[in-house]
């Protein structure tokens, strides 16, 4: 059954994603049949237009488009199936609405951390170009990235605490009040270092930086298209899961230990899980969390796009 269940679900995302292609193909094709006939009259307003087409978000405007960004990846119908395949519904009929259980907490937790990954990286590059006068490098990009990243994980690190801590079974019947009194501030924050270096910022230049650099490439090879995103954003994305993974194995395990008994900082950690279960032992969970962040990936750049441009009425 779980078999079944996993070929369900990559069906269905394959499905899903071949449809949204095709639609989006032909969408394409018929702005650019307008773009070009526009494009082919002269408009006083040529000037006006190129520079609303770079004005900059505001601080609401980009916890917005952060905030609906993290909520529709959320939502999004192939990571409710590869949820629900993580976490091996197969001992009941699958039922697709029973994966929507929960969705409203874990929206309300992602929107805080895309929300603040948005602003942290739209001021930041508004305000490195204006004092440089310069478009950004790439290198410049991805330290901002990496810093939204660390922003993120100041919201990100807490609310995993509270939420494994809720996930235990000697914790079961308790609420997120109960688990806010029980756990300190110093014990919410346990594995933040590992969260913000080794998985929330590489995540952060993934979708931000590396993933829109390598849709560019694509583009080149398969046309500006919904499959090209898919294809660039979905490369990232495995490549980011590989290499974040550490990072989350590090920081479930210590926040799993929130008064330190067995992991008093991110050093002994690496060095006592490499000890005791070896290098293997930091992909551990890989092929449950891999699908999700491949998809994840592609989507926040697809969203982030298209909810930039209803925002600056380029639509």
């Amino acid at each position: 059954m779980n078999k079944n269940v996993q070929f369900f679900a990559i069906f269905c995302m394959v499905t899903i994603c071949i449809q949204s292609a095709e639609d989006r193909r032909l969408q394409l094709s018929e702005n650019i049949g307008i773009s070009v006939m526009a494009d082919a009259l002269p408009s006083e307003n040529s000037h006006e237009d190129q520079s609303s087409e770079k004005r900059p978000l505001s601080l609401s405007e980009s916890i917005v488009i952060g905030g609906v960004v993290g909520c529709l990846e959320v939502a999004f119908p192939g990571q409710i199936l590869v949820y629900a395949m993580n976490q091996k519904i197969d001992k009941k009929p699958f039922v697709l609405s029973n994966s929507y259980k929960g969705f409203s907490a874990h929206a309300g937790g992602q929107m805080p951390i895309t929300a603040m990954q948005k602003v942290v990286q739209v001021k930041g590059s508004d305000l490195l170009e204006k004092w440089q006068d310069r478009p950004l490098s790439i290198k410049q990009k991805i330290a901002i990235s990496c810093c939204a990243g660390i922003a993120g994980a100041i919201i990100d690190t807490p609310c995993n605490a509270v939420q494994l801590f809720l996930q235990k079974e000697a914790n079961a019947g308790k609420n997120i009040g109960d688990a806010c009194k029980e756990l300190s501030m110093k014990s919410c924050f346990k594995g933040f270092t590992a969260n913000a270096l080794l998985k929330e910022a590489p995540f952060a230049i993934a979708y931000q930086t590396s993933a829109p650099q390598a849709i560019e490439i694509a583009k080149e090879y398969v046309g500006d298209n919904l499959f090209a995103q898919a294809i660039g954003g979905s490369i990232v994305g495995v490549a980011t899961a590989v290499g974040t993974q550490p990072g989350a194995v590090i920081r479930n395990r210590m926040s799993n230990d929130p008064h330190g008994v067995l992991y008093t900082s991110t050093l002994q950690t690496v060095q006592k899980i490499y000890k005791e279960e070896g290098a293997q032992a930091f992909f551990r969970g890989l092929s449950a969390r891999g699908p999700r962040v491949g998809i994840a990936i592609p989507l926040y750049v697809m969203y982030g796009t298209a909810m930039e441009y209803i925002i600056r009425k380029e639509l």
